[in-house]
């Protein structure tokens, strides 16, 4: 019995990891400039919830490296005491536990006068608010969709057309009174059809 219930439990753990894995986020510090002087990572940090299982990665020019420090060395950036020193243009660490952890920059200046320090706090991993920033990232990321194509010039008067009142002006021809020739008429709307039939015979009339 004690051996099926660890075997549960073991394996209860292992689910348990393989979710978080799943669904643990890579953050690339400041997305679009990485880390570099006179970014405000403040304002970078600010709406992120970072959980237990996430990464933390830091991209940057060989003139820059990666500190993490203590509390108090953050608040006066001092470089002498790191916690760990890293270098190479990428760094990448594993937000383990949950707590609040400290970064600067070891070239002189660049932590008090360039703003090359962050600190990120780490909250327990929480499967729905995983599964949410997940869903936002993605739907953040999709391409726009493409704006649909204008219609052809003449499809507007192609329209109009179409839309003209049926009882509008036509076109007919008639073979001329008395001649061999013919004589075209345009009708007028329903209106005008008495006057037109009237003149009409009045120019048989006149030549017969």
């Amino acid at each position: 019995m004690k051996s099926s219930c660890g075997a549960f439990l073991a394996a209860m753990a292992v689910a348990a990891a393989l979710a978080t894995t799943a669904l643990a986020v890579d953050y690339t510090v400041d997305d679009s400039i990485g880390w570099d002087t006179y970014v405000d990572y403040d304002k970078w940090t600010a709406g992120k919830t970072f959980m237990i299982g996430d990464t933390l990665t830091f991209k940057y020019e060989a003139y820059h490296n990666v500190l993490e420090v203590t509390e108090a060395d953050y608040g006066s950036c001092a470089t002498g005491k790191p916690i760990s020193t890293h270098s190479g243009g990428e760094t990448v660490f594993e937000l383990a536990e949950a707590g609040t952890r400290y970064f600067i920059c070891g070239i002189p200046r660049h932590c008090a006068n360039g703003t090359m320090h962050l600190q990120v706090t780490t909250v327990p991993y929480d499967a729905a608010l995983a599964a949410k920033i997940k869903a936002d990232a993605a739907a953040a990321a999709a391409p726009s969709p493409s704006p649909l194509p204008s219609p052809p010039a003449d499809t507007f008067a192609d329209a109009a057309a179409r839309s003209a009142p049926a009882g509008g002006p036509t076109k007919a021809t008639i073979p001329a009174p008395g001649t061999s020739g013919s004589v075209s008429l345009t009708s007028a709307p329903p209106r005008y059809h008495v006057a037109g039939l009237l003149a009409l015979a009045a120019l048989v009339a006149m030549a017969a």
